[in-house]
C-alpha cells in the first residue's frame, strides 16, 4: 500500500491495510492473512473466518512444504497454490518468520496474483520489522524455533 497517510498507521494496521487493498483491488481475491511461522495470528482479512484456526493451518501448510522444496532440492521455500473445486489457497513465504495466504476464488488469475504479491511480500517484510510483538527487543521468544 503506497497511498497517503499510511506513514501515520501502526505497523499491525498497516499489514491489515495492505491485506483489505488486495482484496479491493483484485478480482478474485475473496480474503486474506498474514501469520507467523508458528502458527500466530498476524492480521486477517477473511470475512466470515475462523481466522485463528486458518493460521494454525496456513503454518502447517508452509511447514509441510518447506520440507518438500527442501527434500527435493528445490531451495527455500517462496510459494505454493492449492486449487479445490471452489477456488485457490495461495500461501507466500514472508521473509523466515511470517506467511501470507490469499483465499481466491475460481474467478482468481494466479498470474496476476503473483505478480501483485511480489511487492506485497516486500511490503510486508518490512511492516513486520517494525511490528511490536510485546516481547524485549522485539523478537518472540520461539522466533529462533
Amino acid at each position: 500500500m503506497t497511498g497517503p497517510g499510511i506513514e501515520g498507521l501502526t505497523p499491525d494496521k498497516r499489514v491489515r491495510a495492505e491485506l483489505r487493498e488486495l482484496r479491493t483491488q483484485m478480482a478474485g481475491v475473496h480474503g486474506s492473512m498474514v501469520a507467523a511461522s508458528d502458527g500466530f495470528l498476524i492480521s486477517c482479512d477473511i470475512p466470515e473466518a475462523e481466522p485463528t484456526r486458518i493460521a494454525a493451518l496456513i503454518a502447517a501448510t508452509l511447514g509441510l512444504a518447506r520440507q518438500a522444496t527442501q527434500a527435493t532440492g528445490r531451495g527455500r521455500f517462496r510459494e505454493a497454490v492449492a486449487r479445490g473445486s471452489d477456488g485457490y489457497l495461495a500461501v507466500f513465504a514472508v521473509g523466515e518468520d511470517a506467511v501470507l495466504a490469499v483465499i481466491g476464488t475460481n474467478d482468481l488469475n494466479i498470474g496476476m496474483l503473483h505478480y501483485q504479491t511480489r511487492d506485497l511480500i516486500t511490503r510486508l517484510m518490512n511492516h513486520l520489522a517494525q511490528f511490536d510483538w510485546g516481547w524485549q527487543g522485539g523478537t518472540r521468544p520461539d522466533a529462533s524455533l
